[in-house]
């Protein structure tokens, strides 16, 4: 079996699941980050680690990308991936996927300065895919899996953030 035809019979597996008992669909991620001397970071979740840092000009030690290398990647491999799912599981001839992001940035706001923001000013996605499909076909199926892509819509839609702070006293 190809990769392809595995991608969709698994999909709509998974979707005939869901459908007969929506309440396993239902999941919770945890991952948990730690700096302890410097800036380095290690990222741990399922068993998964991964080392993040800054550049030495800010501080960091260079073990690492930064948090924004991991986050454009996030976004970039979860458009990919979605767009090619939504393809598969479709039955729409998508031969690959690329998702490039370009985005403007102001240093000066990740160091709280004023007057900057620590956000980026412009976040562009290219969007490329190579398919003997017709190209209303895969802008429809574009369509639908940017609709559904978690990381995309969380990007570009304001969603709710809690946060918990508990400070651990340092025994001498």
């Amino acid at each position: 079996m190809d990769r392809n035809t595995h991608a969709r019979e698994a999909q709509l597996r998974a979707q005939a699941v869901y459908r007969q008992r929506p309440e396993t669909a239902r999941t919770v991620h945890r991952g948990s980050a730690v700096v302890h001397d410097g800036l380095t970071c290690t990222f741990e979740q399922d068993g998964h680690r991964v080392i993040l840092d800054m550049p030495r000009a800010i501080g960091g030690s260079d073990e690492g990308p930064t948090p924004g290398f991991f986050a454009r990647a996030g976004i970039c491999g979860c458009l990919a991936i979605g767009i090619k799912m939504t393809g598969a599981r479709e039955n729409v001839a998508l031969d690959s996927v690329t998702v490039g992001i370009e985005q403007d940035w102001d240093n000066r706001g990740v160091l709280g300065m004023d007057g900057a923001s620590p956000v980026p000013s412009d976040t562009r996605i290219r969007i490329e895919i190579s398919s003997s499909e017709s190209e209303e076909k895969i802008g429809d199926v574009v369509t639908r899996a940017l609709n559904s892509d978690p990381w995309f819509l969380a990007y570009r839609d304001a969603q709710p953030v809690r946060t918990a702070i508990s400070v651990i006293e340092k025994v001498l």
